[in-house]
C-alpha cells in the first residue's frame, strides 16, 4: 500500500558526517546531540490525526539513522520512498540547513512528489522559504493537523482547492500565495499524543530506527506530553513566547490540554512504555482550577512513575505538597536564565533569587528526586563577570543545602541563534543586541561555520564573542567541578 505522507526529520547540518564543525555546548540543555536529531512531538500528533481520518503516515528520523550508522546512505534510502507527499519539519532554526538540503535530495529523486514544510521557523520565514525550488507547500502556525489533513487528502485524490485550505502557503503559476491563518486550536481535545502509533509503524514498515526520537532513547525512553499550545509568558529570547506565537501563528491566547485527557494518555503510555513522563510546559500556567483538576485525575496514575515537571517561575509550597500526595518519584526543572535578578527581569522573568532558592529547598526537603537549574550565557546586560558569578551563586546554594546532589545546575549559551519571532529578534536594540544574521539564507550559511563562535546570529554590546565563548566554558567547568 502506498503511503500517503512521509514525515522526514533532518539533522541540523545535512552533511555533518563530512564537515568539521565545533558545535561546543549548543545542545547542552536539550536531550538531543548537536545534530539536533530529536524530531518535534508534533510528528506524533499529525500522524495520529491523519491516520484517524483514513490517511497513512510514516515517520522517518533521517538524522538519527545517519548518526546510528556511518554507512547509512540517506540518498539511496530516500530514492526508494514513494509517498503521495513528503513533510519536512523546520521547527527550530538550527535545522534550517539540514531540512532544506534534505528537501533538495527528495526533489532530486522525486521531482513530481510535493514537499511540505511546517514548524515555527517555517511559519516565520514563509515568504522566503516558499521561494526555494525544493519547497512546494508550507503549513503556517502551531495547529497544522487539520490543514495538513486537507492538503494531503487534496494531493492524494486530486480533488479540492488549495485556496480553501487554512494556514497554507503555496505556489500558483510561479507566484506564492499565503492563505490566512484561520486554524488556531482553542483546545487540544482533537489532538492525540498516542505513542501506540510508534508500535503500529514499526510493525507496518519493519523499521525501528526511523522512529527513534533521539540518540539514547532506546536505553532511556523518555515520553513527552505538552500541556499547552501558546504561552502566558513573554520571555524576550524565546520563539515560543506569547509575543512569538502571535507573530508567526496569530495566536492570541494559549490552549490547554484537558487534565483528564492528559492523564488518560499517560495511562496508555505507561501500559506500553514503562518510561519517565515529561510534562512539557509549565502546568502552573493553567491556573489553580486547572491544577486541581489535574491533581484529582492524576490519582489514577501509579505513585512510582518517574514524572518531570518544568516551571517558568518557582511554584508555591502547596504545589509540592499536592504532588507529593500523588507521586514519590518526581523531578523538577526551572530556567532562571541568570542569577542576576536585573538580567532575569530583562529576559521577562520577575521572581527573586530568594523565591527561587526557597522553592527548590522546600522541594528537596519534601522528597524531590532531582531539581535541575538551567542558566544561559549571552543574555541582555550580561557581562563576563556576571557569567562567572553564576558559579559562585550555585556554590553558595550548594553549601546552604549541605551539598545535596539532587540539585543539578547547568549552563549553556543562548545558541546558536536568538529565536526568530522572539522580542529580542524583532527588537534587538532594546536588548543590547546586533543581529548578524537576519534572513533564512543567512542562517543556513551560518550553521555550517567551523565553530559555534561564528554560528551565533547575534553580538552583544555587553560582552564580546571571545569573552562569551571563554566564560561559557569556564562557568560550565566550574559547575561540573
Amino acid at each position: 500500500m502506498k503511503t500517503d505522507l512521509i514525515l522526514l526529520h533532518a539533522p541540523s547540518v545535512y552533511d555533518f558526517r563530512q564537515k568539521s564543525i565545533l558545535y561546543g555546548p549548543m545542545s547542552d540543555l536539550v536531550p538531543s546531540s548537536p545534530i539536533f536529531e530529536m524530531y518535534p512531538i508534533g510528528f506524533l500528533t499529525m500522524a495520529n490525526y491523519l491516520e484517524k481520518r483514513g490517511l497513512s503516515v510514516r515517520i522517518i528520523n533521517i538524522a538519527y539513522m545517519m548518526m546510528a550508522d556511518k554507512k547509512f546512505d540517506a540518498e539511496k534510502f530516500i530514492c526508494k520512498l514513494e509517498p503521495s507527499a513528503f513533510g519536512i519539519d523546520l521547527h527550530w532554526l538550527p535545522h534550517c540547513q539540514g531540512s532544506t538540503e534534505l528537501a533538495k535530495i527528495v526533489k532530486k529523486y522525486h521531482p513530481e512528489i510535493p514537499v511540505i514544510f511546517g514548524g515555527f521557523t517555517s511559519s516565520f520565514f514563509y515568504k522566503e522559504l516558499i521561494e526555494f525550488e525544493q519547497v512546494d507547500f508550507i503549513i503556517r502556525g502551531d495547529s497544522a493537523e487539520e490543514p495538513l489533513y486537507q492538503l494531503v487528502k487534496t494531493l492524494k485524490t486530486k480533488e479540492g482547492n488549495f485556496k480553501e485550505i487554512p494556514n497554507l502557503v503555496w505556489k500558483e503559476q510561479g507566484r506564492s500565495v499565503a492563505n490566512p491563518i484561520k486554524c488556531i486550536s482553542t483546545d487540544l481535545n482533537e489532538i492525540d499524543f498516542d505513542y501506540r502509533i510508534m508500535f503500529r509503524q514499526v510493525m507496518r514498515y519493519k523499521d525501528l530506527k526511523g522512529l527513534v526520537p533521539f540518540k539514547g532513547w532506546l536505553n532511556y525512553p523518555v515520553t513527552t506530553i505538552p500541556i499547552v499550545r501558546g504561552c502566558t509568558r513573554n520571555c524576550s529570547g524565546c520563539g515560543g513566547s506569547r509575543f512569538a506565537f502571535k507573530v508567526f501563528g496569530c495566536r492570541r491566547k494559549p490552549a490547554f490540554r484537558d487534565p483528564e485527557k492528559l492523564v488518560d494518555e499517560i495511562l496508555v503510555m505507561q501500559k506500553y512504555i514503562n518510561a519517565p513522563v515529561f510534562i512539557l510546559g509549565d502546568i502552573m500556567q493553567g491556573g489553580k482550577n486547572y491544577l486541581e483538576a489535574f491533581f484529582k485525575s492524576a490519582k489514577r496514575l501509579r505513585r512510582d512513575i518517574q514524572i518531570f515537571f518544568e516551571f517558568f517561575e518557582p511554584p508555591p509550597k502547596w504545589f509540592y505538597d499536592e504532588i507529593n500526595k500523588i507521586f514519590y518519584n518526581v523531578c523538577y526543572e526551572i530556567s532562571p536564565d541568570s542569577h542576576d535578578e536585573n538580567i532575569r527581569l530583562k529576559m521577562g522573568k520577575s521572581f527573586t533569587n530568594r523565591e527561587l532558592l526557597d522553592s527548590i529547598k522546600y522541594s528537596l526537603k519534601s522528597g524531590a528526586k532531582r531539581y535541575d537549574l538551567y542558566f544561559m550565557t549571552g543574555l541582555p546586560l550580561q557581562t563576563k563577570k556576571s557569567i562567572l558569578d553564576t558559579v559562585k551563586f550555585c556554590e553558595e546554594f550548594y553549601k546552604e543545602i549541605n551539598w545535596d546532589k539532587r540539585f543539578m545546575p547547568f549552563i549553556s549559551p543562548m545558541a546558536p541563534f536568538i529565536d526568530p519571532a522572539s522580542r529580542a529578534f524583532m527588537n534587538p536594540d532594546e536588548f543590547g543586541y546586533t543581529l548578524t544574521r537576519k534572513t533564512l539564507k543567512d542562517h543556513i550559511e551560518a550553521i555550517t561555520m567551523p565553530s559555534w563562535k561564528y554560528i551565533l546570529n547575534y553580538e552583544s554590546k555587553y560582552i564580546s564573542r571571545d569573552e562569551l565563548v571563554n566564560s561559557t566554558y569556564e562557568a560550565a567547568s566550574g559547575l561540573q567541578g
